[in-house]
């Protein structure tokens, strides 16, 4: 009984916020299919990132390189769609590619180097501000092609591709960390370095996947980001900063209670969203949102520690 309350407390007392949300709404349905959809594609660009970053927090890592290279990304892809003519495939490849390039800098000085991955991704993170506003000049690229924009729109079996994109990257996600050998040497090098290193288990290129793994991840968030918004906004990704480490650490007290997790990510990024999207419905000021999603955090965190606590103490007697 003691695991399951470890496990699954905290979803539960997000399944209970939402629905205290729902009843001191009112009559306004937050609920709703078509509610519920929405608030999945608008999880999109927060979840992608915070897939991304999960993988290389996973492997005992941090890279917060996207809150710079996202705008960069995006005014790729908005530039090689609108001034270009490329269509929308070939411009994700390529944006995803970029992607997987500066993951892949990054992991070689981390690895090779022994730099700290947190101040080289701040570099990184400046650098892509800077490298964006060279060519942006500082203003909007909008995206201007109907057969792409129409794709924020699409929808397959009720549900926006976007959204299904998110949950299939997720599930599949999931399987690679808990089912195969590659999901088992990042966990264990990310939560017992040691022992991963006795094991045999070739740490640099263990960290350098997943690096690469996160940067193909910023890449896709990086088209999604334009085709939602109608064009590549300056400094798209600094907005995603702290919502996507919320996202981690949210989800790191659930299903897996002190460690980042894949279940756990998902759950945090939309919950974040949802939180979001009920303080519009319910016409709330736009500055209650983040002092909500601050106050969930911290609740959260704290149902963590004293789950923790209360483990530890029943080990000891």
């Amino acid at each position: 009984m003691t695991g399951f309350i470890q496990k699954y407390a905290m979803p539960l007392v997000l399944i209970v916020l939402v629905l205290i949300l729902q009843i001191a709404s009112g009559n306004k349905n937050l609920l709703s299919w078509i509610n519920i959809k929405t608030i999945i594609l608008q999880a999109s660009v927060l979840g992608f990132i915070a897939l991304g970053l999960s993988y290389v927090m996973i492997a005992g890592e941090t890279d917060i390189s996207f809150a710079g290279t996202i705008g960069l990304l995006s005014a790729s892809f908005t530039l090689l769609i609108t001034a270009k003519g490329w269509g929308y495939f070939p411009a994700l490849g390529v944006v995803m590619l970029i992607g997987a390039f500066i993951g892949l800098l990054i992991s070689l000085l981390v690895t090779k180097a022994g730099f700290s991955g947190f101040i080289i991704s701040i570099g990184f993170m400046f650098m892509g501000l800077g490298i964006e506003r060279s060519y942006n000049e500082g203003v909007t690229i909008w995206l201007r092609e109907p057969s792409v924009q129409k794709i924020g729109t699409l929808e397959i079996g009720g549900v926006y591709v976007f959204g299904w994109i998110l949950i299939l990257l997720f599930v599949v996600s999931y399987i690679v960390i808990q089912k195969t050998k590659f999901g088992f040497d990042l966990r264990i090098i990310g939560e017992n370095r040691a022992a991963g290193l006795e094991a045999g288990i070739n740490e640099n290129r263990i960290k350098i996947i997943a690096f690469i793994l996160a940067g193909m991840l910023f890449g896709l968030a990086g088209t999604a980001e334009p085709i939602r918004y109608g064009g590549s906004i300056v400094g798209a990704g600094q907005g995603y900063l702290l919502p996507a480490l919320a996202a981690c650490y949210l989800g790191s007290t659930m299903f897996n209670p002190g460690r980042v997790n894949i279940a756990g990510t998902f759950v945090g990024s939309v919950f974040l969203i949802l939180i979001s999207n009920f303080m519009q419905l319910l016409s709330m000021a736009y500055y209650y949102t983040p002092l909500v999603q601050g106050i969930v955090l911290i609740i959260a965190v704290g149902i963590s520690v004293i789950k923790n606590k209360g483990a530890i103490q029943q080990v000891k007697v």
